[in-house]
């Protein structure tokens, strides 16, 4: 079986989830569309997961979002499974008919979520750095929620979540020095945000791999085992 990730930019792989696939006996691909790579079509893969991007989902300026967007819709005609994270989570709500807009209360740091659905969604703690919020298409079951919005969502074969779940030391280190500005702003320790992520570093992994095996039976994938 075929997991398709798409990286909207180099400091953002899949990380643990594609580590999760891999161990799952999937065959892991990865779609750079910052570095101009052409998405294929949706239906040459068993799923597809969406990382996150410094971008925003609305911003009808980023070069690759239309083709995404029209890829995510073609993925529910075809029924092929789709996993968005962050910005995926977005920008799969908004093809679907939902809203992204600029968050109230931006989040970055670890958070526990409210969870609907625990057998789903664990409560936490999870990465989140995001300063946009969705509302998800209609139709649409909220799983989890934070004080500044939707953390989850399910509708038929697609399920985005707001958090991060793929992220490791390094892809923390990399989003840090990237964007000091942005912490500054927010109020984040940069150093405290660092040593947190390598306390929570084993926990995170064994977190997003048992995510990523419920999420593979919430849309009905079936890789080998």
């Amino acid at each position: 079986m075929r997991a398709l990730f798409i990286a909207h930019e180099a400091e953002a792989p899949p990380g643990h989830l594609g580590d999760a696939a891999a161990r799952r006996g999937m065959d892991v691909e990865v779609c750079d569309v910052w570095d101009g790579a052409t998405l294929p079509a949706p239906d040459v893969h068993d799923l597809i997961v969406p990382l996150g991007s410094a971008d925003a989902a609305y911003d009808d300026a980023v070069p690759w979002l239309a083709a995404e967007l029209d890829l995510r819709r073609e993925a529910e005609q075809v029924g092929t499974p789709v996993f968005g994270v962050c910005f995926g989570a977005q920008a799969l709500a908004r093809a679907l008919g939902g809203q992204v807009f600029r968050a109230d209360e931006p989040e970055v740091g670890w958070r526990t979520i409210d969870t609907s659905a625990p057998g789903l969604i664990a409560a936490g703690p999870w990465l989140e750095w995001h300063f946009d919020a969705l509302r998800p298409p209609d139709g649409a079951s909220v799983l989890a929620r934070s004080r500044s919005g939707v953390q989850a969502w399910l509708r038929g074969r697609a399920l985005g979540v707001q958090f991060h779940p793929e992220v490791t030391p390094g892809i923390i280190d990399g989003w840090i020095a990237s964007g000091a500005d942005k912490l500054r702003t927010t109020g984040v320790d940069a150093d405290r945000l660092s040593d947190e992520t390598r306390r929570n570093a084993n926990r995170a992994r064994v977190a997003a791999h048992d995510l990523f095996d419920r999420v593979l039976d919430a849309l009905a994938v079936d890789p080998p085992r």
